[in-house]
């Protein structure tokens, strides 16, 4: 006999529980859509994630007018870049040179942005979400998704009867399925979405330390250094959070010379964590992230659209990916109740998604591109690398890079009902 699919319907079916996946789904809660959201992990808890939301993420939240109660939440405000060659200061950007308010980064955990987002999208009991349910195959009706199959565990469930568990085979029936499920989505293989950008060269290997008592907190740090380049961000907790900038299959090469040899090397550059790296005795620590840039050539298709890493992934330079994501999350929540409101969700309509963003997505990507040229540790350019950055920093458009890449010339085009209001219940449904 074969195993029951239980059957969920829905007007959205969000593929991913990140910060853009989540964002989304409270947008469009508040507007009245029956919301599902599918998230394969069993909760929000996981390392290295995108955790510096740039000042236009803090621009974006003060739009939303949800600044003040995300920032409720433990963060670390951090207003204020400089970069180090050899130790030695080369440059210093503070963010209220570039703008005049919500002029800093914010540090949120991912977990605690996530459940600040969950616990403002429970007010909707039209909004639902599943932990632990992990997408298998698309529904079709001919060449149109209308939703997807999955497989699921038991695991937290959100606004669903308390009586009822959803558990095995589920099909969720949706007039339109977002993927938001990261770099390697899921969505996007099974959706046979082509590349048109897939570009990869270097990684950074992550590990975190107990902050030194000398170290200046709330500042973003950058080193060029004699073996290797450094980023260096604050975390909650009294720790640092720390990336190492290697090339392309280098920690294959550093592994096989043994880590006291990478040991001898990293304190030779950074003489401050030599305390802690004497009780470190094998990799376990450190994390390696591939620093991969994509960009999916169309991210729709008819009910079916991608958003955030799954159709722009950026590197972590910048530390811009997640603000990046939650930018087009916000425009992807006006598209679709504009095209709920009309009646009109077709292909065209999810078009215009790509469309509203691929200006400011692609002008990211291009400084990124450029930005990991000044990076590089190959031989010859990484002793001139230091050199030309601190050329490049006294250029006189080098102010407009830096406001580009950090901040938002102007709120995003959305509709005024996605602004929250002050100690209002929320709002009626208006999406039948």
């Amino acid at each position: 006999m074969e195993n029951e699919v239980k059957e969920i319907k829905s007007d959205v079916c969000i593929v991913g529980a990140g910060p853009a996946g989540m964002l989304l789904g409270l947008l469009l809660a508040k507007q009245g859509m029956e919301i599902v959201v599918l998230e394969q992990n069993p909760d929000f808890h996981r390392e290295y994630r995108g955790e510096i939301t740039q000042p236009r993420f803090v621009q974006l939240m003060k739009q939303l007018n949800l600044l003040d109660y995300i920032e409720s939440h433990d963060h670390v405000k951090i207003p204020e870049v400089t970069v180090f060659h050899q130790n030695k200061e080369i440059m210093n950007l503070k963010f209220n040179t570039l703008i005049d308010v919500e002029s800093y980064c914010a540090r949120l955990t991912q977990p605690t942005l996530l459940a600040a987002l969950l616990e403002k999208a429970k007010q909707y009991p039209n909004f639902k979400l599943l932990f632990n349910t992990k997408v298998k195959d698309l529904l079709k009706e001919g060449e149109k998704v209308v939703g997807v199959y999955a497989q699921s565990k038991l695991g937290e469930q959100v606004n669903f009867m308390d009586d009822y568990v959803f558990e095995g085979d589920l099909n969720i029936h949706s007039r339109v399925t977002i993927g938001v499920d990261g770099r390697n989505s899921t969505i996007e293989k099974l959706g046979n979405f082509e590349l048109d950008l897939d570009y990869y060269d270097n990684d950074l290997l992550w590990f975190s330390f107990e902050k030194p008592e000398s170290w200046d907190y709330n500042i973003y740090h950058f080193y060029f250094q004699k073996n290797y380049n450094y980023l260096f961000l604050p975390k909650l907790g009294g720790y640092i959070q720390c990336g190492v900038s290697l090339t392309k299959g280098e920690y294959q090469k550093i592994k096989k010379e043994g880590i006291e040899v990478f040991k001898e090397k990293i304190v030779e550059d950074m003489p401050i964590l030599a305390d802690y790296f004497k009780d470190i005795t094998d990799f376990k620590a450190f994390v390696l992230l591939l620093c991969k840039m994509r960009y999916v050539r169309e991210w729709a298709k008819d009910g079916l659209l991608l958003i955030g890493d799954a159709a722009h992934c950026v590197t972590p330079w910048g530390a811009v990916g997640s603000t990046l994501a939650m930018g087009t999350a916000v425009i992807a929540a006006d598209v679709i109740y504009k095209g709920l409101k009309n009646n009109c969700l077709t292909l065209e309509t999810l078009k215009q998604v790509q469309r509203r963003r691929h200006e400011e997505v692609k002008l990211i990507q291009n400084l990124q591109l450029t930005l990991e040229k000044f990076l590089t540790r190959e031989p010859v350019k990484k002793d001139l690398a230091p050199l030309m950055f601190n050329i490049a920093t006294k250029m006189p458009d080098i102010t407009k890079v830096y406001k580009n890449l950090f901040t938002r010339e102007k709120p995003l085009d959305i509709d005024d009902a996605f602004i929250f209001q002050d100690g209002k219940k929320p709002e009626p449904s208006i999406i039948s």
